[in-house]
């Protein structure tokens, strides 16, 4: 009971643990597995250094104790101090090998070897090198004591390295290189025998080529295969332990998840979870607090818009309220001559206005469709700016405001929807227009910014409360006058932010505005890329 406390209290302590199990079983099937494979490949290709591991059996001439299982394809032969054969595990050894050829054989562990390297190339008629070396175990470097050099017979042309010899034989030739027969390798050591003489240990052994060496890897790597059947059971057994102390340790967060969707909030004790959990159970409590939060807003949005949606239906009702009933008097006939004029002019009023609440609720809808797709060309946003101010000012002046712009002569070119654009000013003029009084100033400004044109449209009349600054570019949100234009929708503003959106930029409302403004709205627009 208290290790299970114990491994509630920190799943990683838990993960440790089994890790650390896994790592060592793994790591002494993986010892075990390398000292067969060790053994077997140093049983693959014995040398001399093995068989001098039984030098008390070749010491004591009880050559039957030497088990020959372990040097397969492997033969020796014991030389007494006058050359004499002692023993041979292979009569042909004893047959073809002669005291006379010793001296050639490099000796075991001695310090003295021979070494043979071909000069030139065969089509140049090759010779060869050979020197005698002794390596220095003190110092671990090697010298170089004598050397010769041979043709392609073996003729020797040079040196004294053999100065009773004018010719090696093809066989001396090869023992020199420690070979034999050309099949396998030739060494010899000097031990002691049992009663002080000394005798000759001739060994020959398969070469060691990279063939034979990989072939013989390959045979003691399948060894390795054996391991798989632990290691799957290990990683299974892991992985049932690792899976029940996961749905242990999760289980009142998966109840609260599974209580929530059924539409009850459980609160979850982080004490009875894991710490490496309790971050998450936080997060979790959070996210519920979010969620309710959300779905209060928008049960107060959906009646937002709701009441919006009624506005909307009884502004539109009550224009083509008087639309029907004026028409209709006008087509029975009941409008006298001289106020037909009158009545004509309210239905064509009520109409436009009718239109205009019709037009900003499907701009938005239509804007905020997902397969919307933008139409812009690259223009200069100077001279489209000066066109549109030039088509305004007669209003503006109209309404006694007073109109100031910057704007630069060289040319900007953006890429942008000349329809949408003109929409976006409209509804930032119409907002300064209808709710400042007469004398305000507008300020049109275009400058560079970086790789964005900044767009500043400001004025200096009453401003806008920071209490409603928040929700500006929010739809159907209603009770700032300042967003809307569209006739009561609450969807001005909100359009204006979709299409900043739509053309890669941005807008906002500039918090604390600038000198002399006290209403500030920047527009960024990416330029042209090149």
């Amino acid at each position: 009971m208290k290790t299970n406390k114990l491994l509630r209290k920190s799943f990683l302590r838990t993960c440790i643990t089994y890790f650390i199990l896994c790592s060592l079983l793994v790591s002494a099937l993986n010892a075990a597995l390398n000292l067969v494979i060790a053994h077997r490949l140093d049983n693959a290709f014995p040398t001399i250094g093995t068989m001098l591991t039984y030098e008390d059996a070749l010491a004591q001439d009880d050559f039957a104790a030497i088990p020959m299982r372990r040097f397969a394809g492997c033969a020796f032969l014991v030389l007494d101090e006058d050359g004499r054969v002692v023993y041979a595990s292979d009569n042909r050894l004893k047959e073809q090998l002669h005291p006379e050829n010793l001296w050639m054989i490099n000796e075991y562990d001695s310090g003295l070897y021979y070494s043979v390297q071909q000069m030139g190339s065969v089509l140049d008629g090759s010779q060869y090198f050979i020197a005698l070396h002794r390596y220095k175990e003190d110092t671990g470097t090697t010298e170089l004591v004598n050397y010769c050099i041979v043709d392609a017979s073996y003729r020797i042309l040079e040196g004294d390295l053999f100065p009773w010899l004018e010719q090696l034989t093809e066989r001396e030739f090869e023992l020199l290189q420690g070979i034999y027969q050309g099949q396998w390798e030739i060494s010899k050591a000097v031990f002691s025998a049992a009663d002080g003489t000394e005798r000759t240990l001739l060994f020959v052994a398969p070469r060691l080529t990279e063939a034979a060496y990989v072939k013989a890897l390959e045979r003691a790597n399948r060894l390795s295969l054996l391991s798989y059947p632990v290691l799957l059971v290990a990683v299974c057994l892991l992985a049932v332990l690792f899976r029940r102390q996961l749905r242990r340790a999760i289980q009142p967060l998966h109840q609260a998840i599974l209580s929530y969707a059924a539409g009850r909030r459980v609160e979850v004790d982080p004490q009875v979870l894991p710490v490496e959990f309790r971050d998450v159970t936080d997060s979790f409590t959070h996210l519920l607090d979010q969620l309710e939060q959300a779905n209060a807003e928008k049960q107060a949005m959906s009646e937002e818009k709701q009441r919006v949606l009624a506005d909307l239906s009884h502004d539109l009702k009550t224009p083509l309220t008087v639309i029907q009933g004026y028409a209709q008097a006008l087509a029975d006939g009941m409008v006298p001559p001289e106020k037909q004029h009158q009545y004509l002019e309210t239905i064509c009023r009520k109409a436009t206005a009718s239109t205009v609440l019709m037009n900003t609720l499907f701009d938005y809808v239509r804007l905020d469709h997902p397969d919307y797709t933008l139409h812009a060309e690259t223009a200069d946003l100077g001279a489209f700016c000066a066109a549109y101010l030039a088509e305004k000012y007669p209003e503006i002046e109209s309404r006694g405001f007073v109109l100031s712009p910057e704007l630069p002569d060289a040319p900007l070119s953006v890429p942008f929807d000349a329809g949408l654009l003109r929409r976006l000013l409209d509804n930032l003029l119409s907002n300064a227009l209808q709710y400042n009084p007469a004398g305000t100033t507008l300020y049109f400004a275009l400058a560079l910014q970086g790789d964005c044109v900044r767009l500043t449209v400001a004025d200096d009349g009453v401003g806008i409360p920071d209490e409603l600054a928040d929700t500006l570019f929010e739809p159907f949100v209603t009770g700032n006058r300042a967003r809307t234009s569209g006739g009561g929708t609450g969807l001005g503003m909100a359009i204006v932010k979709k299409v900043a959106v739509l053309h890669g930029g941005s807008v906002r409302l500039v918090r604390p505005p600038h000198t002399p403004y006290h209403t500030e709205f920047e527009l960024l627009l990416p330029l042209e890329q090149p």
